[in-house]
C-alpha cells in the first residue's frame, strides 16, 4: 500500500505555466492518498479477524488453507524446472 501511495512522486510535471491537464484532480487525490492509505491500514486488523457465515463454518478448514495455494504452485514450478533440468 505504502509503495502505491508514494508513486505519484515519481511522475515530473513538465515545465510549463498551465501545469498538466487535470492538475487539479491529481491535487486532490495526492491530498486523500495519505488518509486513504492510513484507512486501509487500521482496517487491516478487523479484515484479519472477520467471520464465515454460519452456514459456512464447516468450510472453515479449507478457507484457512486456500491462500497459500499459490505458494505450492510457486514451488511445483520450481520442481518442474529441477525435473527437466532448467
Amino acid at each position: 500500500m505504502a509503495a502505491c501511495s508514494a508513486l505519484h512522486t515519481v511522475f515530473v510535471a513538465m515545465p510549463s505555466s498551465k501545469g498538466l491537464r487535470g492538475n487539479s484532480e491529481t491535487l486532490d487525490q495526492q491530498a486523500w492518498s495519505g488518509p486513504v492509505a492510513a484507512g486501509a491500514v487500521l482496517s487491516l486488523p478487523e479484515a484479519a479477524q472477520a467471520r464465515l457465515p454460519e452456514e459456512f463454518v464447516i468450510f472453515a478448514p479449507i478457507v484457512d488453507v486456500l491462500p497459500s495455494i499459490p505458494f505450492f504452485f510457486l514451488l511445483l514450478a520450481f520442481l518442474w524446472q529441477a525435473s527437466v533440468g532448467f
